[in-house]
């Protein structure tokens, strides 16, 4: 009797505890869904072998952020979100990136020019065709495209190479443009070179020009009143000379400063023989006067005259032996009065 009861007591535990046990279960499982229908889920995967156009194999990194909009019809049909995604979202998704891999037709293209097309093609057939009525997806994210390393390490060759021919070109362009910089100093060092001698040239002119007219000049300043009809003819070739050779400008000026000064020295001779005249006349004046106030001196000259013609000497008459001293002291001293 005894054995029985502890068997019941057993049993009931058991069962008490199975019970507790699937209760516990059941609020995990319900906490578990409950979270994954309010939030969204994300799930990476490793897409391996994928083949294109060429036949060439690629490997993709992609993430798919997705949500359970009905959360009982998708606990109908699959146990959890991992069980999906497993079972679903991976074969499904290496099915479709295959079918539009396969629509690019060489690597070359997708590693340039096309990748952002092969990019944006992946995308929109996985957001198209990965949802389910239970699930809706909200992004796909492609991290990484992984290319044959016999391929990338082609390319690294065929990108140093092309480096290296660009520098190549660069420095060509480089040295082109310098023998160009140095082509141009050449010529623009000849030019100046050229302007140097055409000045030193026409300084020397003008220099030899200038001394000319300045022996010219002083040459006319050291002659004398006395070698003026000389002068004359030697200017007037040397204003020839120099008219030839200079401008019309220097030709006007030489001319005028010629006209100058033959005026002037004509004016000079003039006043000179003005001045001559004049002082010939006032002595031939004082003379007459002289020889008026003083009958005796008048005929000491006129015999002294005479006897000039026969060398003999003439004295005055008279007693007075200062008659001379005497008429030259008056005439002085009429002369200081006037």
């Amino acid at each position: 009797m005894k054995k029985q009861q502890v068997i019941y007591v057993l049993s009931i535990v058991v069962f008490v505890l199975f019970i507790a046990n699937c209760t516990q279960k059941n609020q995990t499982k319900t906490t578990r869904e409950t979270k994954e229908v309010q939030r969204d889920l994300v799930h990476q995967h490793y897409l391996n072998d994928i083949r294109l156009g060429d036949g060439v194999p690629l490997s993709l990194t992609v993430s798919i952020r997705w949500k359970i909009e009905d959360s009982e019809l998708f606990d109908i049909q699959f146990d959890t979100a991992d069980s999906f995604n497993q079972m679903i979202l991976e074969p499904r998704a290496l099915e479709l990136v295959r079918e539009v891999s396969n629509s690019f037709p060489s690597v070359d293209s997708v590693f340039s020019a096309q990748r952002q097309d092969y990019l944006k093609g992946i995308k929109n057939i996985l957001l198209k065709d990965l949802s389910e009525n239970s699930i809706s997806i909200k992004e796909i994210i492609v991290s990484n495209i992984g290319f044959p390393k016999s391929y990338t390490d082609a390319m690294e060759k065929v990108g140093l190479q092309r480096q290296e021919l660009e520098l190549i070109r660069q420095r060509n362009i480089v040295d082109l443009e310098k023998a160009e910089v140095n082509k141009r100093k050449a010529e623009a060092e000849s030019q100046v070179a050229i302007v140097k001698a055409e000045t030193k040239g026409k300084l020397q002119k003008i220099k030899a020009k200038t001394e000319e007219s300045h022996r010219a000049s002083e040459l006319a300043k050291a002659e004398t009143l006395s070698q003026v009809a000389r002068m004359k003819a030697k200017d007037e070739a040397e204003r020839k000379k120099l008219l030839a050779k200079a401008d019309l400008e220097q030709k006007n000026d030489l001319k005028n400063l010629e006209i100058q000064r033959q005026r002037e020295l004509e004016q000079i001779q003039i006043d000179k023989q003005a001045q001559l005249d004049k002082l010939s006349f006032q002595n031939q004046l004082e003379l007459a006067k002289l020889c008026t106030e003083n009958p005796i001196y008048a005929s000491f000259l006129v015999n002294k005259e005479l006897a000039s013609k026969v060398e003999i000497a003439v004295l005055p008459t008279g007693t007075d032996p200062n008659v001379f001293g005497n008429i030259l002291n008056n005439t002085m001293q009429k002369r200081t009065n006037n």
